[in-house]
C-alpha cells in the first residue's frame, strides 16, 4: 500500500510538472515580441523668416523585432480633438513659453486600406506630402520655438488589421523664426 501511494504521488508530481512546463512553453511561444516605434517630425529648414512657409514631414520607424501594421496617413489635427479624430498632433511652445493653439482641424473620416502598411523591423514610413505648419499654427513671435509631434493611431481594427496603436512622442525639434527683413 505504501508503495502504491508513493508511486501515485510521484506520478502526480511528474504529471503536474509536465503540465506546468507545457503551459510555460505555450505562453512563451505565443507571446508577441515587443513593438517599439520611433516617431519624428522633420522640418525642411531649422530657420525661417517671419512670413515664410514652415514645411514639415513625419516619419515612423520600426525599432522593434516584429513587423506591425501602421497608419501612414499621418492626419494632423488638434491636440484638443477627440482621440478618434486625430492621428498626429503637435505641441508647439513659443519663444515666450506660450503653447500654440492649432487653428485648423477637420473631420478625419476612416482611412483607406492603402494607408496601412506592414512595417518591418528596421524600416520606416514617411508622410506622403509636406505640411506647411503656418496653415495650422500662428507663428507671430521671432525666436526659437520647440515642436514635439505625437503619433497615436486609433484606426485599422475596423478593417480587420492588428495595428500598432500605442502613443509615440517625438524628440523635440527647434525652429528659429527670424525677423522678416
Amino acid at each position: 500500500m505504501d508503495i502504491l501511494r508513493s508511486w501515485m504521488r510521484a506520478s502526480c508530481y511528474i504529471i503536474l510538472s509536465f503540465v506546468g512546463l507545457v503551459s510555460c512553453f505555450s505562453m512563451a511561444c505565443s507571446a508577441q515580441p515587443p513593438l517599439k516605434m520611433d516617431f519624428s517630425i522633420v522640418l525642411e529648414k531649422s530657420e525661417c523668416k517671419l512670413q515664410e512657409p514652415i514645411y514639415a514631414n513625419f516619419k515612423l520607424e520600426n525599432k522593434g523585432t516584429a513587423a506591425a501594421y501602421v497608419n501612414k496617413r499621418f492626419y494632423l489635427g488638434s491636440e484638443e480633438s477627440p482621440k478618434d479624430k486625430k492621428e498626429v498632433f503637435l505641441i508647439i511652445t513659443s519663444p515666450s513659453s506660450t503653447k500654440l493653439f492649432c487653428k485648423y482641424s477637420y473631420e478625419t473620416g476612416l482611412p483607406k486600406s492603402e494607408y496601412f502598411e506592414l512595417l518591418q523591423p528596421g524600416k520606416e514610413v514617411s508622410s506622403e506630402f509636406k505640411r506647411d505648419l503656418r496653415s495650422y499654427f500662428d507663428f507671430t513671435e521671432t525666436g526659437v520655438y520647440q515642436i514635439v509631434a505625437v503619433y497615436q493611431n486609433v484606426y485599422g481594427k475596423e478593417l480587420g488589421l492588428d495595428v500598432f496603436a500605442d502613443k509615440v512622442i517625438s524628440k523635440p525639434v527647434s525652429l528659429k523664426i527670424l525677423p522678416q527683413n
